[in-house]
C-alpha cells in the first residue's frame, strides 16, 4: 500500500516530513519515490477523488444496484465528458465466417487530461449531482479551484 507525503519548497529547500518518508521507505526492500509538480499532483488527486470517492459513493447509494463501470459511463456521459476528457480507443477484431472486421471502440478516460479539464469536469459533476439528486461529497476546495 502506498502512502502519500505532501511537501513544498521555501526558496530552494524542500520542506516535507522527511522522518516519515524514511520510515515508510525502510518498510520495503525496494521502493520508488515520484516527485510531482503542483499541477500534476492536483490532477492525480482529482482522479483519485473521482475513482475513489465519487464512483464508489454512487454505487453504494444506487437503489438499482448498478456497477462501478455503469456509473463511470453514466457520469461521463451526463457531465460533459466529451468536452473535458480524453478519448481513448481500442481495436477489436471480429471474425464473421471467413471475414475479419476491425472495430474501434472508444471510451472517455481521465488519464492525462490536465488540471484545468479535470477541474471543469468536477465542477460539472457537482452541478449535475444537485440536479439529478446524487448526494455527492465535494472534494477539497484545492481540487476545485481555477487558479
Amino acid at each position: 500500500m502506498s502512502k502519500h507525503f505532501d511537501g513544498a519548497t521555501e526558496g530552494e529547500t524542500p520542506k516535507a516530513n522527511w522522518p516519515g518518508i524514511y520510515k515508510e521507505c525502510a518498510k520495503h526492500k525496494k521502493f520508488g519515490i515520484k516527485v510531482m509538480g503542483e499541477s500534476e499532483y492536483i490532477t492525480e488527486r482529482q482522479r483519485r477523488w473521482y475513482k475513489g470517492v465519487l464512483l464508489p459513493h454512487l454505487v453504494r447509494n444506487d437503489p438499482n444496484g448498478e456497477t462501478l463501470d455503469w456509473w463511470d459511463t453514466e457520469v461521463k456521459s451526463k457531465c460533459g465528458g466529451l468536452a473535458y476528457l480524453k478519448k481513448e480507443g481500442i481495436v477489436v477484431e471480429l471474425k464473421l465466417g471467413d471475414e475479419i472486421s476491425r472495430v474501434s471502440i472508444g471510451r472517455l478516460t481521465t488519464k492525462n487530461v490536465g488540471r484545468k479539464n479535470m477541474t471543469n469536469f468536477i465542477e460539472e459533476i457537482l452541478s449535475q449531482s444537485m440536479q439529478r439528486g446524487w448526494s455527492v461529497a465535494a472534494p477539497d476546495e484545492e481540487l476545485r479551484s481555477k487558479k
